[in-house]
């Protein structure tokens, strides 16, 4: 973890750290890529109930630039709340190789990873934000290294959410991933959107149908029980 990371955080009762993004990934670009990390704090008891102050759930900053830090981090119940719907930031830090930081807490929640993941919510979640990417790029059209990211994005996250969906595990960094920057120099070329546009037609419908071991929904009494447990309650 780079120094300036830890002096940015703010003083929270972190229990997660994990660093994210290209970099977690293997998929980032250039030597200066940004450093995205995410993680997880615990609100005291006393704030989580007071009328006169309310903890952010979500916290986020950096410095948002070529090889600077960024960083958010979730609330244990928020993240809890995410994680249970799947979203697939969150899910992946229950996979990272090795955490920047991580007590006994940030361990129990690793462990118990299984009682958030499920099928149905894998698939809407992942499918759901491959999607967005496509969106972005047929509304957006035109040469950029975005577009080349959002391409990126897209179909890695069909193949993660495939592999978790399959396997109930997600391998970091990416394996292959000269396939990703392949397919995100497509954009720029002539033709290369409708070719794009039909490669995700087909990996949707094979990310929709794939069989998996994921249960059918998430063990929601596990999970409040859980969180009851980390907090002292």
């Amino acid at each position: 973890m780079k120094k300036e990371f830890v002096e940015a955080l703010p003083e929270l009762d972190y229990c997660l750290i994990g660093l994210q993004g290209s970099r977690m990934l293997g998929l980032q670009q250039s030597e200066d890529a940004d450093y995205d990390y995410r993680g997880v704090y615990f609100a005291t008891n006393r704030d989580l109930l007071s009328l006169n102050h309310q903890p952010n759930e979500t916290i986020e900053g950096g410095s948002y630039g070529d090889d600077e830090i960024e960083w958010v981090v979730h609330e244990v119940g928020k993240f809890f709340r995410l994680a249970l719907k799947c979203n697939p930031s969150v899910i992946h830090l229950f996979f990272v190789p090795q955490y920047n930081f991580s007590d006994d807490r940030g361990s129990e929640i690793v462990a118990n990873k299984n009682i958030f993941l499920n099928e149905p919510m894998v698939r809407s979640a992942f499918g759901g934000y491959a999607l967005s990417q496509m969106l972005y790029l047929k509304r957006n059209r035109g040469n950029s290294k975005r577009k080349e990211k959002h391409v990126r994005h897209c179909f890695r996250l069909f193949d993660t959410g495939m592999e978790l969906l399959k396997t109930g595990h997600i391998s970091l960094p990416l394996e292959n991933k000269g396939i990703y920057n392949e397919l995100g120099k497509k954009i720029n070329q002539e033709g290369g959107l409708d070719e794009l546009i039909k490669l995700f037609e087909e990996r949707d419908r094979e990310f929709q149908s794939c069989p998996s071991v994921l249960p059918k929904e998430p063990d929601l009494f596990l999970a409040n029980k859980l969180l009851l447990k980390l907090r002292g309650l």
